[in-house]
């Protein structure tokens, strides 16, 4: 079966004065199309910070992510938001509506 979600040691770090933090320090995997995948662990283990980095929000620091063959980590940011607007799609934990607005207007 052919990789519809590509992911090889991808990493991500973050830089808190002279300390380097490791949000993703080598993730790899895959999930076949068709196929089912759930991220799970414990609080500030990276799962966030990987799906962002898949759907295009936030870019990884090395390693390549391959969405249906798209070289995602290749993108340029028009072509991410591209990527974004087309491709993917989030339902956030916390979505922060505007109160004085409808559905639609917050959409």
């Amino acid at each position: 079966m052919k990789d519809f979600v590509y992911l090889e040691n991808v990493q991500k770090y973050y830089y808190m004065g002279n300390s380097k933090i490791a949000a993703a320090d080598g993730i790899s995997f895959s999930v076949g199309k068709g196929e089912f995948c759930v991220v799970v662990g414990p609080s500030g283990a990276g799962k966030t910070t990987v799906l962002n980095i898949l759907g295009g929000m936030d870019s990884c620091d090395g390693g390549k992510i391959t969405l249906d063959g798209l070289k995602v980590h290749k993108l340029n940011e028009r072509q991410l938001t591209d990527y974004r607007r087309y491709e993917v799609g989030f339902v956030f934990q916390f979505y922060n509506l505007i109160q004085n607005l409808t559905a639609l207007e917050n959409v």
